[in-house]
């Protein structure tokens, strides 16, 4: 695996061993959720971490995730998506 290193003036992750520069995703500022949001979220975190046998989303939850993703934009989303998806062709590979 490469070892990246982070310029300190830019956002900007540079991986010596292919001699690439990367632009570092930039997170959303001041993500703020009404407090039943907030509740959905910290349980569906909670339920993703502990439950062992699976869990069913809720409307709750699905509402927070939305409000959320509906942050990002088409590119943004985009780029997710196709994370997502080398990360399960990665997956079946194996």
């Amino acid at each position: 695996m490469s070892q990246a290193t982070k310029s300190p003036t830019t956002p900007r992750l540079h991986y010596a061993s292919a001699g690439a520069v990367r632009q570092r995703p930039t997170p959303p500022a001041n993500l703020r959720l009404p407090a039943d949001m907030a509740d959905a979220i910290a349980e569906l975190c909670t339920l993703t971490t502990y439950a062992a046998d699976g869990f069913t989303y809720t409307d709750r939850m699905m509402a927070a995730c939305k409000a959320i993703a509906d942050r990002s934009g088409p590119a943004a989303i985009a780029a997710c998506l196709a994370r997502d998806a080398e990360r399960e062709r990665a997956i079946i590979r194996r």
